[in-house]
This record gives structure tokens, C-alpha cells and sequence, in this order.
């Protein structure tokens, strides 16, 4: 495949080249690639020299007093390491859209003259403005967007993205691996655009692009609603936003962990009382908390299960939040949600966290351990970190993770005495109290 979209000898692949020399500490930074890729699509596109499917024109007429300001704007979603709001922002004025958290902090480090925004679905109430806060031209009178997409593992978060966006933006260009860019993506650019278009392959990239915005889009709401149907609890209501992990389904790992829970709740509860501390048993804690909390079910479901009368969820990612907390109130049940990064321990376990003072009865904990394909273990040490602030006297732990991840010594050295409670082939669940 081709290193770049744009011919040697092409105008914009100077300014491109220009553009990049500015900031040469990014050149090795994971993400260049695809940022490398929308500059030259965008400045390709100014200039007259790429058509919208990021192809060469070769002497097509191109009125370029038309093309040569767009975009007015761009809307960035998913950048994670902030290089696409970096680079975009010397070309145009540049908002930017982050799920995780985490990421939103990167962003507005690594590109401080975006403006960020919190909820894709209020993005056309915001008016648009300029870099130095002027107000822009209106969409009715020629103001084009174009919204730039990171190419998101589940289809269902592209969906909602594009049904937030598609009224308010006249292009939207998905970046992604090549190997990742499936006709899903297509699809869902589909239902909102009369024109979609692959573009080359640049390196391991390459760029879907919808444009022509439909009047009468076929576009799907969110959040999804579902049923869960476990034999512990029944049938619980779910609700998934798009970006939600395992979206209206039960994962394995959060199922083996309820199993395990239901089985120890059937115990008698009992209570062990002196001078220091009183024990409670799964059976019967007051509160229960869970970091990354997903879509709620399992939160829903210990609360059940446990007959708990508090209930929390933490997640890094705006979508697990709200779908956590939608699936509680579906279920007929008040719960606390935050959103933070449940790794920093110093931040949940302080005032104005949102989050009991008084600690947490029972904490159930399913780390994650992909970081995109490689395997990572220490967000689940920091996982484990914030779980030793959190718990109240007497509480406990229930952990499931990947068996082949061996976590109890972690455990046992983050927390305290850890013993296994349940074990598959594929999990296993470990209790532990601090």
C-alpha cells in the first residue's frame, strides 16, 4: 500500500510535511499514522488535489474557492491520544469527543486549543464557534462540519455516533486499520448518508467516508433495552449505550461472578462481633460497589441478590455510566454513579468523589486485560489498589478473572487473605477481605 494519499510532487503534501515538522516529538507516538492520514485527507481536499473518497482528482474540474476553507469545523471522536486535535486545530477550528475519561484528560493536554464537549447528543444545541470564541456561520448558511470517527471495536458505538452527528455535520470520516474496517461500517454510514466511500489504503489504514447526508435518515436509538435472565435473579431489565462493554448482553466473567455470589448469599448470614470489627458475609452486606461497572446488570443483579440497600458503579467511560444507571432505574433500583478512573485510588477514596466515606460492604471487581490486542495487567493492579481504600471493615472482594491470569498473589498482596470460591476452565473468582 501507498505511504501517503498525496503525490510527491502535490501542494498539500508539502504543507502536509510543513505541518508535521512542527511537532516532530510526536513523529513515534502511537496514533500518528492515522493523524498523518486526515491531515493530508483534509488539506488534499482544500486544495483541490483529492476527491472525497480520497483519491487523486487527475485534472477533474474542482471549483477550488469552494473547497478551499472546508472544513469550517471538525468534530474529532475518540482521538485517544489527542495527535488528530493536535494537528487538525492548525487547519481549522477543532471540538473533540472523548468516551473515556482518561482519554478526554489526554486530549485536552495534548491539544489545548480544542474545545472539548461532553455529550455528543447536545452537540448541535452548542453554536459553533471559532478558535478565538467568535461565532461561526450558521449550517443553514454553508457552515460545513466533518466529524472524524476513530474506528471503535463494536459496531453499535459507530451506530450511535453517527445517529448523534448526523444532522449536524455534511461529512463523516471513519479512520481505522484496514484490517478492522469491516462493511458494518459501511452500513452504518448508510443509513445516514447517500454516499459512502472507501478510500486507499495508507500503510495499515484506510478512511470510510460518508457524505451527503440523508433527509430521511434510517438511524437507530439508544439506548438498546434488554432482558438478562439468570437463574439468580431472573430476568433483569438492561440498557446499553453504544460504547458500553458487552452492550445489552451478560459477559462470562460477570455471570461466573454472580453464580459464585448467588451460591455464597444462599449461606445463613451470620455475624461475627467484638471489639474491633464486625464481619459480614456476602449474604448480607449493607452496600455494594462495583468498579467498572459496564452496563450495571451485575451491580443490579448483586443488589438483588444481596438484598443490599446502596448500591454504586464507577467506569472511566461516559457510556457505561449512563447505560449502568438506566438499567438500575429499569430494574426499580437507586444507585450512585461515577464517572472516574477507577485506577486512581487517591481521587475515588476523597471528599467530592461522590462515593460513601464510610466504605463499601461488598466490592466485585472484573478487570479488564486487553489493552486494544495485547494483554495488560496493570490496570488491574490499580483496580486492586483502589479496592483496598474502598472497602469497610469487615467487607469483602469478589474478583473473576481470566484463569490463565494466576491474580490471587495480587490480590492477597493489594488487599489481604484471598481464597478461591469458583473455578472453570475459563474463571475463576476469589474472595478476599482486607
Amino acid at each position: 500500500m501507498p505511504a501517503t494519499l498525496l503525490s510527491p510532487e502535490s501542494p498539500a503534501r508539502q504543507r502536509s510535511q510543513d505541518l508535521l515538522e512542527q511537532f516532530p516529538e510526536l513523529a513515534e507516538i502511537p496514533g500518528m499514522p492515522q493523524a498523518r492520514i486526515v491531515a493530508e485527507y483534509v488539506l488534499g481536499r482544500r486544495s483541490g488535489e483529492l476527491d472525497v473518497s480520497g483519491r487523486a482528482t487527475d485534472g477533474s474540474f474542482v471549483a477550488t474557492e469552494v473547497v478551499a476553507e472546508l472544513p469550517h469545523e471538525i468534530l474529532i471522536v475518540d482521538d485517544a491520544q489527542g495527535l488528530q486535535s493536535r494537528l487538525l486545530s492548525e487547519i481549522a477550528p477543532v471540538r473533540t469527543y472523548n468516551d473515556r475519561i482518561d482519554e478526554t484528560r489526554t486530549v485536552a493536554e495534548a491539544a489545548d486549543r480544542t474545545s472539548p464537549i461532553d455529550d455528543l447528543r447536545v452537540f448541535a444545541a452548542e453554536e459553533p464557534r471559532s478558535g478565538s470564541g467568535e461565532p461561526l456561520a450558521s449550517a443553514a448558511n454553508g457552515h460545513e462540519v466533518w466529524a472524524i470517527v476513530n474506528a471503535p471495536k463494536a459496531t453499535q458505538a459507530l451506530a450511535e455516533t453517527v445517529a448523534a452527528v448526523q444532522a449536524h455535520v455534511s461529512t463523516v470520516i471513519v479512520i481505522g486499520r484496514s484490517d478492522s474496517m469491516s462493511r458494518a461500517v459501511n452500513k452504518e454510514l448508510a443509513r445516514g448518508f447517500a454516499r459512502v466511500d472507501v478510500s486507499p489504503g495508507v500503510g495499515k489504514h484506510r478512511m470510510i467516508i460518508g457524505s451527503r447526508a440523508l433527509s430521511s435518515p434510517s438511524l437507530p436509538s439508544f439506548p438498546k433495552h434488554g432482558i438478562i435472565d439468570h437463574p439468580a435473579t431472573g430476568p433483569l431489565q438492561v440498557r446499553a449505550h453504544g460504547s458500553c462493554f458487552s452492550g445489552i448482553k451478560s459477559d462470562e466473567g460477570s455471570a461466573a461472578l454472580l453464580e459464585a455470589l448467588a451460591a455464597e448469599s444462599q449461606i445463613a448470614e451470620t455475624r461475627t462481633v467484638d471489639t474491633r470489627t464486625a464481619e459480614v458475609t456476602a449474604g448480607s452486606p449493607r452496600s455494594v460497589l462495583d468498579l467498572g461497572c459496564g452496563n450495571g446488570w451485575l451491580l443490579s443483579a448483586a443488589m438483588q441478590v444481596t438484598s443490599a440497600a446502596t448500591g454504586a458503579g464507577v467506569d472511566v467511560s461516559k457510556a457505561a455510566v449512563a447505560s449502568a444507571r438506566e438499567t438500575a432505574e429499569a430494574n426499580g433500583l437507586e444507585i450512585e454513579t461515577v464517572l472516574a478512573d477507577a485506577t486512581d485510588a487517591q481521587a475515588l477514596a476523597g471528599p467530592g468523589s461522590g462515593l460513601s466515606s464510610d466504605g463499601y460492604d461488598l466490592i466485585l471487581l472484573n478487570p479488564p486485560f486487553h489493552q486494544g490486542t495485547a494483554i495488560e495487567t496493570d490496570t488491574a493492579a490499580g483496580l486492586m489498589r483502589t479496592v483496598a481504600t474502598l472497602l469497610a471493615p469487615g467487607g469483602q472482594v469478589l474478583t473473576v478473572f481470566n484463569s490463565h491470569l494466576r491474580y490471587r498473589d495480587a490480590l492477597e498482596r493489594h488487599i489481604g487473605p484471598s481464597e478461591q470460591v469458583a473455578r472453570t476452565s475459563k474463571f475463576t473468582v476469589v474472595r478476599s477481605r482486607r
